[in-house]
């Protein structure tokens, strides 16, 4: 994926009476479109951001922070071990700008290594900023029945107590991993992970319809940080079991398999499309617009992180018309059938998916679809509002801002 260029310093009008929040926010790839788009939302609602950032070389490796930020370093994906000397050169940098810490109202980081680094910099700058938590996802590790898990376990425990507010993009967090395993009873903010918009209009175009043409197969999409080796699988038995009846359509970027070998799959399907990388959100209207259902099943951390989060390309796809296919028993299955939308596919997928497909008749696709269209902007947009909640309730708990009243 890349991330398209927006202005992000002019903040929205509902921000303009509130009090100004003085924000460092630790992040773990500054190319990352989540989070390009938090920082963005914050700085919309009115909050003063310097950015604390690693950098990961996978996509948009030309991206240039809009915000005012402090490099730390590369890193890499899913290895704490291997992130742990840049993680002690980044503590050196951290020290270096310990005056920005202590101006600092909250310390917000993203994840638990950026959590220990911003303890450790609050520490070291005497800073008296409050510390919020957000986890996007939650590591393998950290479902293991290992020496190795029992540690990072006890370690984020131990962070938890020095923590004022965690915020899960997921209740699905709270409710299969920080309560029951880390008996965690503190402060928390659910921020889902809805789609957000910037100075993009919100208006349909032609761009969103190129699926009406397509009658003559389903469409599946799936995109995004294409990483998880068991939906490459699903998909390439479904596109063996419907051939010319269904199309996969890919985009974004394959970090498990690597390109190359991602390719060799796409190469053996005549029925399965790779487009490419894209940006957020200036494609995902065309991306969506393509396709009849969004692939939201995943299973990469099949027993812990995945059964529990709630997918971003389930609030794109839906924004845009796309009917979510869920897996059965997870967080998005319970999401979906509160809100009367989407399918949820039992295990082992691929044989009911493809049932599923072969049974639908294109008048219940339309209905279906045009029901999602009329209610996407309540279930799907994040127009600023949540983004303003949570930074009231940051403001709530901050020292500088004893006595603030909601607006």
């Amino acid at each position: 994926m890349a991330q398209e260029k927006q202005d992000a310093s002019a903040p929205d009008q509902a921000a303009a009476d509130r009090p100004v929040l003085r924000m460092v926010f630790l992040g773990s790839d500054a190319t990352n479109p989540t989070l390009i788009l938090r920082i963005r939302s914050f700085l919309r609602a009115g909050a003063d951001v310097t950015g604390f950032t690693f950098r990961r070389w996978k996509f948009n490796t030309d991206y240039q922070p809009e915000w005012a930020n402090i490099h730390l370093g590369r890193t890499v994906d899913r290895n704490y071990l291997r992130r742990l000397p840049s993680l002690l050169r980044a503590l050196y940098v951290v020290a270096q700008h310990r005056q920005v810490l202590r101006r600092a109202d909250v310390i917000y980081a993203r994840q638990i290594d950026l959590l220990l680094l911003g303890l450790l910099g609050k520490w070291l700058s005497g800073s008296p900023a409050r510390m919020v938590y957000e986890v996007e996802d939650i590591q393998e590790v950290f479902f293991k029945k290992t020496l190795q898990g029992k540690i990072f376990r006890w370690l984020e425990r131990w962070a938890l107590k020095h923590v004022d507010l965690l915020v899960p993009l997921s209740p699905g967090f709270l409710r299969g991993y920080f309560q029951p395993v880390q008996n965690y009873t503190g402060p928390s903010f659910v921020l889902e992970n809805k789609i957000q918009l910037g100075d993009q209009s919100d208006e349909p175009t032609r761009a969103g319809r190129v699926w009406e043409e397509i009658t003559d197969r389903w469409v599946i999409g799936w995109f995004g940080t294409l990483r998880c080796p068991k939906s490459m699988a699903l998909l390439e038995e479904v596109a063996e079991r419907l051939g010319p009846k269904v199309e996969i359509y890919t985009r974004g970027y394959p970090t498990e398999t690597g390109l190359d070998a991602y390719m060799e799959i796409v190469n053996r399907h005549p029925n399965w499309t790779y487009a490419g990388e894209y940006t957020i959100p200036g494609d995902l209207e065309e991306m969506y617009g393509r396709v009849h259902f969004s692939w939201c099943l995943d299973f990469l951390d099949e027993h812990g992180n995945s059964p529990l989060l709630l997918a971003c390309r389930m609030y794109q796809g839906g924004f845009y018309g796309a009917v979510p296919l869920v897996p059965a028993g997870s967080e998005m299955d319970r999401w979906v059938s509160e809100a009367g939308i989407g399918h949820a596919l039992p295990a082992p997928y691929a044989e009911p998916i493809a049932r599923f497909l072969e049974n639908t008749t294109v008048e219940a696709y339309r209905e279906e679809r045009a029901e999602i269209m009329d209610r996407r902007r309540d279930l799907f947009l994040e127009d600023g509002t949540d983004t303003r909640a949570l930074l009231d309730t940051i403001r709530e708990i901050a020292p500088s801002y004893a006595g603030f009243k909601k607006l």
